[in-house]
């Protein structure tokens, strides 16, 4: 005889807790219109040009089969080089963030006083460098599709600038869940209470940042017109110190535990 149970969500909300130590964080925001409409008008000249330059095309190196792939250099920026910049450090600094943030909840329960007053001064002086190794556009037609692939570098991530006109009616006709055009982030083996597949609709304006080592992957799609989107790779260096301890700050851990000891053995 099967069991049915009736809890409420509500109340099933109350009594646990989801405990999440595994797994990659993927940060999803929103760009700014200035900077959408510099991106936008650097596709439309890279993308008017019968041939692009050596310098310029960036296919060769990729996985994407896709109809136009260019590099977007500091010279296509030019003054809003710095609006791009600010852009990709403020999703860099979510992603670390968000990393270091879980890798210490996992942490914290079993650490001793002294070392999560290390830990949490640290998170008040994190000092972050962001690197652009590389950025390009991505432009797409009917039929264009980027197999399974990987990045380098640590960070990378992918931001949404123009959608063929008829996507959505595309997604509509579809015979299951919609996937024409859309991203996909692949990891680990699919399982009960596992996800392993995220998959994403494009949205204009959108931009996110995900571990370069995370494999993803594009769907074609069969609409008129272009998609257009833009890819990075960057590194990134806290300055200061995070979840990590310095030697010295080690030896005050040492010193912790010998004073924690001997006042259990006092206890006793």
């Amino acid at each position: 005889m099967e069991a049915v149970s009736d809890v409420p969500l509500a109340q099933r909300d109350q009594a646990w807790t989801t405990i999440r130590p595994f797994g990659p964080s993927i940060i999803r925001g929103r760009m700014s219109e200035e900077l959408q409409q510099v991106l936008c008008g650097i596709f439309e000249q890279q993308g008017a040009k019968n041939e692009l330059t050596p310098e310029e095309d960036n296919a060769w190196t990729l996985a994407g089969n896709l109809h136009r792939e260019f590099l977007i250099t500091q010279e296509l920026l030019g003054e809003n080089a710095q609006l791009f910049q600010d852009c990709i450090n403020k999703g860099a600094s979510q992603i670390y963030l968000a990393h270091i943030n879980v890798t210490w909840e996992s942490q914290q329960g079993v650490v001793t006083p002294k070392h999560r007053e290390i830990v949490e001064e640290h998170f008040n002086n994190v000092n972050l460098t962001v690197g652009i190794h590389t950025a390009w556009g991505n432009i797409s037609v009917a039929g264009d599709f980027n197999p399974a692939h990987q990045h380098t570098g640590e960070v990378s991530g992918v931001g949404y600038l123009k959608l063929p006109d008829d996507i959505e009616r595309e997604w509509l006709l579809e015979d299951h869940d919609p996937s024409a055009g859309m991203i996909n982030f692949w990891d680990g083996r699919p399982n009960a209470g596992a996800v392993h597949m995220y998959r994403v609709k494009p949205v204009v304006g959108d931009i996110f940042f995900f571990p370069a080592w995370l494999p993803h992957s594009v769907n074609p799609f069969r609409s008129k017109g272009e998609r257009w989107s833009f890819s990075f790779n960057l590194s990134i260096k806290n300055m200061n110190e995070d979840v990590n301890l310095t030697d010295f700050e080690k030896a005050e851990l040492r010193t912790e535990r010998k004073r924690l000891l001997k006042e259990f053995d006092n206890a006793k």
